[in-house]
């Protein structure tokens, strides 16, 4: 029996926009949103979409968005009107405030899987439209209860360790059950976000659909609880160096209050003495919070893009670095910054081509048979609901 030793295709993803080419789109939106009050900020949204999907290609075929900025506008109309009457009745009837924001909160998952089925469908590939179709029960699941119930059991372990601590005569003990407890904890919540995450991703790929075929992603929460904690381990040493720069501050602070000397005029001078020290700690901690941030996000996309097919033919691969990606978020925010947000279309652009860059396909696309569907999805309320209160969970 012959063995087939055919090497597996792959298929880069390529971006063709250009930042001096995206700069006079963004420039004349935003300069037309502005004339007119914000009304074209749905035609901006469409060509900025179009512009992207567009100039994105696999194997010589570029997606295309569909969506009519008319839908787009008319949701928009509904959010505004919606937040003017919410801010009317709060002021007239503050006591329906809390009935509002309930039934708000109520309907987040539903709004959040409206959108995902709106951009699905309104995203097409060789005209061949995106699909997403998920139970809402599941949403509710995943978005709410599942979270809580993860949420509560990490404080229960918290809570049962402050009890054995309180209860112990011995200082030291009491210090080590204490210290035990507040690093189960940690650990507890690195598990319930590799959780949350795994159970997110699942929820938005495995009911995503190419025409009417299925993606489909095998992910183990296990995989994405180690990433986690991963980035609570990068993150621990910038979190001991802030320690170690603000002590001297914290026990300052704690032997006055102590010793009964709370003049402002003290305290005031405490914290002039250590404000070099108050400075490098914020800075220190914001650096350790991008590298770890970064290594998550990295770390996610590359492992969650290994997990997913489309069908049985195509597996995505994701290639990025942390390295690469904090070098690329730190010079675009640069870029932002010192051209005073002038520079935001080549922060975008240089973005998406470096997302295309290190995202491949594997196998063979052109026996990719797909059947088309009718599904249709005019109206783009919840995508612009998502979009004002940035509900999307993570994906």
């Amino acid at each position: 029996m012959e063995k087939n030793t055919s090497p597996v295709q792959r298929h880069q993803v390529l971006f063709h926009g250009k930042a001096g080419e995206y700069f006079s789109i963004w420039l004349v939106n935003a300069l037309l949103t502005m004339i007119t009050l914000g009304i074209y900020s749905a035609w901006a949204t469409v060509r900025r979409r179009r512009y992207f999907y567009g100039n994105t290609e696999i194997s010589g075929d570029r997606f295309d968005y569909h969506a009519r900025p008319i839908d787009i506008l008319k949701g928009r109309i509904i959010v505004f009107v919606g937040l003017v009457l919410f801010f009317i009745l709060s002021a007239t009837l503050p006591f329906i405030t809390l009935v509002f924001m309930l039934a708000f909160l109520a309907l987040i998952p539903w709004l959040v899987i409206r959108s995902w089925r709106y951009n699905a469908i309104m995203s097409s590939f060789r005209g061949i439209r995106f699909n997403y179709h998920c139970r809402i029960g599941r949403a509710y699941w995943v978005m709410y209860l599942a979270p809580i119930l993860l949420i509560i059991s990490a404080y229960m372990i918290m809570g049962w360790f402050a009890m054995i601590a309180s209860s112990l005569s011995n200082l030291n003990a009491t210090l080590i059950i204490g210290g035990l407890g507040v690093l189960l904890f940690l650990v507890a919540l690195a598990v319930v976000q590799g959780i949350i995450a795994a159970m997110n991703h699942d929820l938005y790929i495995n009911n995503m659909f190419f025409g009417k075929l299925a993606f489909n992603a095998d992910l183990s929460k296990k995989a994405l609880i180690k990433i986690v904690l991963i980035s609570f381990l990068i993150m621990l040493p910038f979190l001991v160096i802030t320690g170690l720069l603000m002590g001297s501050l914290f026990v300052s602070i704690i032997f006055a209050f102590a010793m009964g000397a709370n003049d402002p005029v003290m305290m005031n001078s405490l914290i002039l003495g250590n404000i070099l020290n108050i400075i490098l700690a914020f800075i220190i901690l914001m650096i350790g919070g991008l590298v770890a941030s970064a290594y998550l996000i990295v770390a996610q996309r590359n492992y969650v893009f290994s997990k997913t097919k489309l069908g049985d033919k195509l597996r995505l691969k994701s290639t990025l670095s942390t390295g690469s990606y904090l070098g690329l978020m730190a010079v675009n925010t640069l870029i932002v910054i010192f051209t005073l947000g002038l520079g935001t279309p080549v922060a975008e652009v240089r973005l998406a081509r470096y997302l295309a860059e290190h995202t491949e396909l594997e196998g063979d696309i052109s026996l990719l048979d797909v059947e088309a569907h009718n599904d249709s999805a005019n109206s783009a309320v919840a995508e612009e609901v998502v979009a004002a209160f940035d509900l999307n969970p993570g994906i």
